[in-house]
């Protein structure tokens, strides 16, 4: 149903099964400058005028004659009633009648919608109809008596004004009453229509995602589940603000105590003292409560903002550095929580303080500004004490600030091991927990700049206080014979209201600045939130078992960071459980594309990949990733122990992680170390050497049992005791699974069930080792040329020779 509120009117979905098919995934909404909203605004306009002139009309007594003394003609009390009421309807029926005519477009022969929109229609009519007659009379006999009733009492000049404009809009009112036939049968045509693409953005005609507006408003909602705490921060906000503002008025009731007595003037300055303890206790609550609501947004934000990264497709960390999205993790939240809490705070308390020391201002004594400058030094010792601790406490939220950051760059800049493993939630749940660590800092330095505001409150003005007793003692004893220098006709607070007044102005100058970068940085953030990730993370359908079958029918790529080149060409070739396939070909055909396209990191832009004889797009990607592993040709490794990194896409225990360690040929040099799998790799396992990655990196994928095992075989750059260690691991792994490997060795592809060669993105042969040989075609040409090194060459000649004896 459609919702009228003033501004915007939302239509309903109901459109017919033609019009879907057609446009696809769509609504419609109504313009906010339409027939509805500009009869509800007129009225609404004449409502209020009405009751203002009806209350502001004369003085109290006159206004109290006029509804108790009911005179048609010299009341207009019938007027404010009928703009009331005619308010109370339109706001109430117009709605309805557009909800239902709307209706109407998708149901043009439902009966019922006809009746109650004629009713409707009618009543709207009847009722400005008898608003206009009923002003049109009223009007018509008053102006008969102010002209010719010799008697009459002529009312209130703004009375007057009342009929006048009663007796306007009602003739207006009518009018637009006539033309709601009309304006509801026009409901189709004025409706503006919202496409949709599949992930629900809205797209313009070009099928482009059109982005969502960013302004201050929508920065400032990212509190809203702060709102809470922020309520509390400005009720300290106010009365911390009002008490700053009203205390200079005591400083001249100090000065004037001075003249006439010690005890007028202890009373005084004891007020003054109580002013500013309650602004020093309440300044303590606006402080604490504002930046711990400014902590609570960043950490919720830096969460939901790595959730929402860590969830999307590989295609968006193509196009975009790590560091960059790091930064707007790190920094541009950071922006953002002080301009949506902080900000906000000294915005409001400076334009109170502003506005106070405006209204309250008068002149004081200059004389006085040096014994007043005199107390900086004490609250320069304080401040001096409050920044060396809380340099301490920022260097340790920085530092668990960093480890959040190293924490996620590493999970984004290794995405595709993450979304191997299915890993998204544990990179998120490791990444909470340090931000939470971070935010515990963060609590602990809004305790201390709270209390900083209220000691420093409490010395700062405590102190002024003194000085100006002290002041309006030498005052005082100066009046009395004793001559001090000072004259009681100065007005310290003058000049305190005069220094309010600068600094707030400055200070206001440079929030517009905080808020505008606050914005700009929030651009970047709501560019991220909004963004829906093209290839989702979760959510399809999951199989009751899983063969191990993969088939590409007719599939083109191409790489979205590219798209004029197209990577793959109607490749179309079938794996069947237990076979393994070796896919070969010179480097940048496609053979690695093809591996991702089966772990789903992309979709293909046309044909078909099933996994176990259902389309891959319709499977749960986080129950098909634990059927699937993955051992890339440089393995990836996290900065926490082996066990960890061995364990990274189940829950195992130091057993099952033991069992695939050997299986692996890892756990000899595992067992060297002297923490063990407790070891530390460093940052991508710089402390292992290739061979040690690569072990591991095969134990992380045995330990998943994967059905479907992927292979970019990784010994040539290893030394020969290495190469030997994690072939034996390859061949370990393979029994049993489906496998389909990235070949370079000629062992590997003489032992493969089917060997695929893929060139300039096409398949260009398919068959066995021995039957491709025989072709003496592309494959042989790539074994001669591309496949031989080392002892492989050897091999490989020796291949060769057999082939050319049996020929």
């Amino acid at each position: 149903m459609a919702k009228v509120n003033g501004t915007v009117n939302n239509a309903p979905e109901m459109e017919e099964n033609e019009d879907k098919a057609l446009l696809g995934n769509h609504r419609y909404t109504l313009p906010v400058l339409r027939y509805t909203n500009i009869f509800i605004s007129l009225v609404i306009i004449d409502g209020i005028m009405s009751c203002i002139m009806w209350l502001t009309g004369g003085h109290t007594k006159y206004f109290v004659d006029n509804i108790t003394d009911f005179h048609f003609t010299e009341s207009v009390f019938d007027l404010a009633l009928l703009a009331g009421l005619k308010t109370a309807v339109i706001v109430t029926v117009l709605p309805i009648l557009e909800n239902k005519s709307y209706e109407q477009i998708h149901s043009p022969y439902d009966r019922s919608l006809q009746t109650l929109c004629f009713i409707l229609k009618t009543a709207l009519k009847l009722l400005f109809l008898v608003s206009l007659i009923f002003s049109s009379v009223k009007g018509g006999m008053v102006l008969n008596c102010i002209l010719n009733g010799e008697h009459y009492v002529t009312m209130h000049v703004t009375y007057n004004v009342l009929v006048i404009s009663s007796v306007s809009f009602s003739v207006l009112e009518f009018i637009l009453s006539l033309f709601s036939d009309r304006a509801m049968r026009r409901l189709k045509i004025v409706r503006i229509l919202h496409r949709f693409n599949d992930k629900g953005q809205e797209i313009d005609k070009e099928g482009k995602p059109v982005k969502k507006k960013v302004d201050i408003k929508r920065l400032l909602l990212l509190a809203k589940p702060e709102w809470g705490i922020l309520l509390g921060g400005s009720l300290g906000l106010l009365v911390s603000s009002g008490a700053q503002t009203a205390a200079p008025l005591f400083f001249g009731a100090v000065v004037d105590a001075a003249q006439k007595s010690m005890g007028e003037l202890t009373n005084t300055v004891v007020i003054l003292v109580l002013i500013y303890v309650l602004y020093a206790i309440f300044a303590v609550i606006r402080a604490w409560l504002f930046t711990l609501a400014g902590q609570r947004l960043v950490a919720r934000l830096r969460k939901h903002l790595f959730d929402h990264i860590i969830q999307q497709d590989i295609a968006f960390f193509d196009t975009n550095r790590t560091g960059e999205l790091c930064n707007r993790l790190a920094s541009d939240t950071q922006v953002v929580q002080n301009a949506a809490t902080v900000n906000v705070s000294m915005l409001v308390r400076y334009t109170l303080q502003m506005l106070g020391s405006l209204i309250l201002m008068f002149y004081l004594n200059a004389a006085l500004t040096g014994v007043l400058l005199a107390v900086v030094p004490v609250v320069s010792i304080v401040a001096v004490q409050y920044g060396k601790f809380v340099k301490n406490m920022r260097q340790k939220f920085q530092d668990r600030l960093a480890d959040a950051g190293t924490l996620a760059e590493e999970n984004i800049s290794s995405i595709r091991t993450v979304r191997s493993f299915a890993g998204e939630s544990k990179a998120s749940s490791l990444y909470s927990e340090e931000v939470e660590k971070s935010y515990k800092v963060g609590k602990k330095l809004a305790i201390a700049y709270g209390a900083f505001e209220g000691i420093v409150g409490i010395l700062a003005y405590g102190a002024i206080a003194m000085v100006l007793w002290y002041g309006g003692k030498l005052v005082y004893d100066n009046t009395h014979g004793e001559h001090t220098g000072l004259t009681p006709g100065v007005l310290t607070s003058f000049l305190l209201y005069t220094l309010q007044v600068a600094m707030a102005f400055a200070l206001m100058s440079a929030l517009y600045g905080d808020f505008m970068q606050a914005v700009g940085a929030s651009i970047r953030i709501f560019d991220l939130l909004d963004r829906v990730p093209d290839v989702p993370t979760e959510n399809g359908e999951v199989l009751y078992h899983m063969n191990g079958r993969v088939e590409f029918q007719n599939v083109y790529f191409t790489y979205p960071s590219r798209p004029e080149t197209k990577v793959l060409k109607g490749i179309t070739f079938s794996v069947e459980p237990g076979e393994m396939v070796a896919l070969v070909g010179p480097s940048g055909g496609g053979k690695s594309t093809i591996v991702n396209l089966i772990e789903r990191f992309y979709d293909p832009d046309s044909g078909r990949i099933l996994l176990g004889d259902v389309d891959l797009k319709t499977l749960d990607p986080q129950w098909f990733r634990k059927k699937v592993s993955m051992v890339s040709q440089e393995p990836t490794l996290f900065a926490s122990s082996i066990k960890d990194n061995i364990a990274y896409g189940c829950r195992a225990t130091d057993q099952e992680v033991e069992a695939v360690a050997k299986q692996a040929n890892a756990h000899e040099f595992i067992s060297t170390f002297e923490d063990g799998y407790n070891t530390l790799v460093g940052e991508r396992g710089v402390r292992l050497s290739g061979g040690q990655k690569q072990r591991i990196a095969i134990a992380r994928a045995l330990i998943m049992d994967p059905v479907l095992l992927l292979l970019d075989e990784a010994t040539s750059a290893l030394d020969a005791e290495s190469e030997h260690l994690v072939q034996e691991a390859v061949d370990r792994a393979m029994k049993g699974r489906t496998v389909i490997v990235i070949a370079h060795r000629l062992s590997t592809v003489r032992n493969a069930t089917k060997v695929v060669v893929i060139d300039k993105g096409e398949i260009s042969e398919m068959g066995t080792h021995d039957e491709l040989l025989a072709k003496n075609g592309v494959y042989k040409r790539l074994v001669l040329r591309q496949l031989t090194a080392g002892s492989f060459n050897q091999s490989l000649h020796g291949e060769e020779e057999e082939t050319h004896d049996s020929s």
